[in-house]
């Protein structure tokens, strides 16, 4: 006998070493016991659990179970092999199947309640991979008893028999198959439970089940078997064998509707199988042909050509090869073929399937292949059209919008313009009064610039804004920008911009370089609200130095320059950065930006043919870099500066005197504006409504016009063809062109005519003015005299 104090030790070395988690409680609920088993399952250091309520570890849906569970074991009845949920000290869910029973006193009172919980996570898990391999399988499987009792089915059996399955449990497993064959299903069942030999010969049958709907699924099932703590389960998976046999009924109607002609020859060199095309090239019928040798059908002097390729076939592992061989028909005419012999397992047995053509129609069927090659090549080019006039469509459907957008624009800003012009004076004569009126107006004037840019932001995005690309150096654009950059980060940011000593110049527009700096810089200010350093690097980059992120991926044997803007700001998560370039997407409020900027961005850098990159991690700022494909062309000397000349919207009556501009656009508020802009600057206007109603004044005018200042879009004739046909009418009359949008300016080459600026709408009235200036000839009053 153990004495007793051993007892206890060895009780507590079990306890501790036990692997389940070993919990006592008293009557109270409180924590009293627990073994290092329970700390690695729960969390929990004994420590911390001493004297806490057991319950704070029953989840919300199990409490109220398993505390009447708990108090039974109070009220001392044990329980056994619970299964249930606690929750570990991390709040995780923890599954287990657990024990409890009563802790009794010497006097045999009970007071508290032992548990012994077994964790579970590992046995759910394969459970789970098991239930859902079960119902991934698109086989119909079913668990079958000793006595032909459906024990489990699948939720493949709704899908190929109708039954749902919890419909077919408890229910004998005859109903599943057709009237002729149940009798025989359930003698080989018999069979199969009481034979074990059996059961290892048999592992496939092929079987013709029922359907709910009393129609018969053709079908392949493979036998397995499972041991239950019940007894033994014989496990079905049936195959839906419908399509295989739908597919077998559509070879043979396919064998038969093909012009070529099958023939299929056994070891032995006799035909076991003929198609249709068989018959109709030879003209005898197939039941002729059948088990008749092969050679029969050559020529004589093919015969013996053909036998060694048969034998060859038959005794190699080459499976297929091309013959040329000549049969003769029934009627004696001897037709060239081309045949492709295959050789094929059938069940153990092999055959030679012998695919001839006749040759004689080879020319015939060529040219029909070409001409469906060409049927194939036409759709492939019709729907190509078809997209891009889709395309084309929606470009052209935001150019109009942008067209009639900046007319618009254009409306408000000239009359803004010229009020501006007149209530300025007043407001120098009396400020009090008319100080206000200014001010409006020049908010007026703000608003219409702002929805310009907006515009011209959109027109970016979708690549159809003015572009004139040039030969830039990018540290003279850079250093160019430097003033305007340091403008655009403000006082309480740090502007740096370091270029390598050489760089690689690009071809793009100006302007747009500026978009892109300026654009890429007021994003970095504003990712860093309390101030910091916007980073500005440019260096010369070979395609396989790219960052792997870049979109889309630099192309091979091209060169780059590298242009980064970092800031140190707060970055930005995946999900943001993500979306950084889509337009109108931003997390600014929308007082402070529209979503546009990068969106701009990514539009020049693609059409420009760059790529582009963002790297960015909150709490370590973010980069943006800019890769623009490098030209081998040299950048032009820089240009002298500017002479003086006039720049504001003053008048200017001496630049303007004697010169005619005719003014053409279809728009009557932008007609009526600018030309009242033009004259009040000294110059004299012409209007006309559109370009016939311009050749009109033309042919009445003749040599007075010295400029011709006309929209490109309008209705009945572009600017472009009026351009073309008033420079026939009028040699050396100067052109200006405005546009709303960047439109393929003309279909005619601008050289054809003196065109050499286009004035986008909306303009102001330096920009006008500037345009018509710089289309005036120096010295005298026009090419005219």
């Amino acid at each position: 006998m153990v004495p007793k104090g051993k007892e206890q030790a060895l009780l507590s070395s079990v306890v501790k070493s036990a692997a389940d988690a070993i919990v006592g409680c008293d009557a109270q609920g409180r924590i009293t016991a627990w073994n290092p088993a329970a700390e690695r399952i729960y969390g929990y250091r004994r420590d911390e659990v001493h004297l806490r309520p057991v319950t704070m570890m029953y989840p919300p849906d199990v409490a109220d179970r398993d505390w009447e569970v708990f108090q039974k074991a109070l009220r001392g009845t044990p329980t056994t092999q619970v299964r249930t949920v606690r929750l570990r000290r991390d709040g995780t869910r923890v599954p287990v199947r657990m024990s409890l029973a009563p802790i009794e006193g010497v006097d045999g009172s009970v007071r508290g309640v032992v548990s012994i919980a077994h964790e579970l996570t590992g046995e759910v898990r394969s459970e789970t991979r098991m239930a859902a391999l079960l119902e991934a399988t698109p086989d119909a499987i079913v668990g079958v008893d000793r006595d032909g009792r459906i024990v489990f089915a699948n939720r493949s059996c709704e899908r190929l028999l109708g039954y749902r399955p919890g419909e077919l449990a408890g229910h004998q497993a005859r109903m599943l198959f057709t009237e002729g064959t149940r009798a025989e299903m359930i003698a080989l069942r018999e069979r199969l439970f009481t034979d074990p030999e059996l059961r290892a010969r048999t592992h496939t049958l092929a079987t013709r089940m029922l359907r709910r709907d009393g129609s018969e699924l053709p079908g392949e099932t493979t036998l397995s078997w499972l041991e239950e703590p019940e007894g033994l389960l014989l496990i079905t998976a049936t195959r839906d064998l419908s399509e295989l046999q739908r597919a077998e009924a559509q070879l043979r109607a396919l064998l038969e509707a093909v012009p070529d002609a099958i023939t299929a020859i056994d070891a032995n060199g006799r035909i076991v199988m003929a198609n249709q095309g068989t018959e109709q090239l030879l003209g005898y019928p197939r039941e002729r042909l059948l088990n008749q040798p092969y050679a029969t059908l050559l020529a004589e002097d093919e015969s013996e050509r053909f036998a060694p390729v048969v034998a060859a076939l038959f005794g190699s592992p080459q499976h297929r090869t091309v013959v040329y061989v000549d049969v003769v028909r029934a009627d004696g005419v001897r037709v060239p073929t081309e045949n492709t012999v295959t050789r094929f397992n059938t069940g153990g047995q092999d055959i030679l399937l012998v695919v001839g053509r006749d040759i004689t129609e080879r020319i015939a069927a060529e040219r029909e292949r070409v001409r469906l090659t060409e049927q194939v090549e036409r759709q492939r080019t019709e729907q190509a059209m078809l997209r891009a006039q889709r395309l084309e469509a929606l470009g052209q459907l935001a150019g109009g919008v942008a067209h009639d957008f900046n007319n618009l624009l254009a409306i408000i800003s000239n009359y803004a313009g010229l009020l501006s012009d007149d209530v300025g004076d007043l407001a120098r004569t009396d400020p009090g009064r008319w100080q206000p009126y200014a001010e409006d107006l020049a908010r007026i004037q703000q608003a219409a610039q702002r929805g310009a840019t907006l515009t011209q932001q959109l027109l970016t995005f979708s690549r159809r804004d003015l572009n004139r690309p040039q030969v830039l150096a990018p540290a003279t654009v850079l250093e160019n920008l430097r003033s305007l950059l340091e403008t655009t980060v403000g006082e309480r940011h740090e502007l740096r911009i370091d270029t390598d000593g050489d760089l690689w110049p690009v071809l793009l527009d100006p302007g747009q370089m500026e978009q892109i700096l300026v654009n890429l810089t007021a994003n970095a200010r504003d990712a860093m609200p309390g101030g910091g350093m916007v980073r500005i690097t440019a260096d010369n980059l070979w395609p396989a130095d790219a960052d792997t992120t870049c979109q889309p991926a630099p192309e091979p044997g091209l060169c780059y320059l590298r242009i980064r803007v970092a800031d140190s700001g707060a970055g930005m998560p995946p999900e943001v950065a993500a979306r950084a370039f889509e337009p109108f997407f931003t997390t600014k409020p929308k007082s402070q930006g529209a979503g546009l900027g990068l969106a701009t961005v990514h539009g020049v850098v693609g059409q420009a043919g760059g790529c582009l990159a963002l790297k960015s991690e909150p709490g370590t700022g973010t980069t943006v870099t800019v890769l623009l494909p490098a030209t081998d062309q040299r950048p032009p000397e820089p240009a002298p500066p500017p002479g003086a000349g006039h720049t504001d919207g003053a008048p200017d009556e001496d630049a303007g005197r004697q010169r005619l501009i005719l003014l053409v656009d279809d728009e009557q508020g932008v007609r009526e504006s600018t030309a009242r802009v033009l004259t009040r600057h000294g110059y004299r206007v012409l209007t006309a409504y559109d370009g016939r109603n311009a050749l009109d004044v033309v042919t009445e005018h003749g040599d007075e016009i010295d400029i011709l200042l006309t929209d490109v879009i309008m209705p009945r004739m572009h600017g472009g063809e009026l351009a073309e046909r008033v420079t026939d009418l009028r040699p050396g009359i100067r052109v200006v062109f405005m546009s709303g949008y960047a439109e393929p300016l003309l279909d005619t080459d601008p050289a054809a005519h003196s065109a050499v600026r286009l004035l986008e709408k909306p303009f102001t009235t330096a920009d006008l003015l500037q345009a018509v200036r710089s289309a005036t000839p120096s010295g005298g009053r026009g090419p005219h005299g």
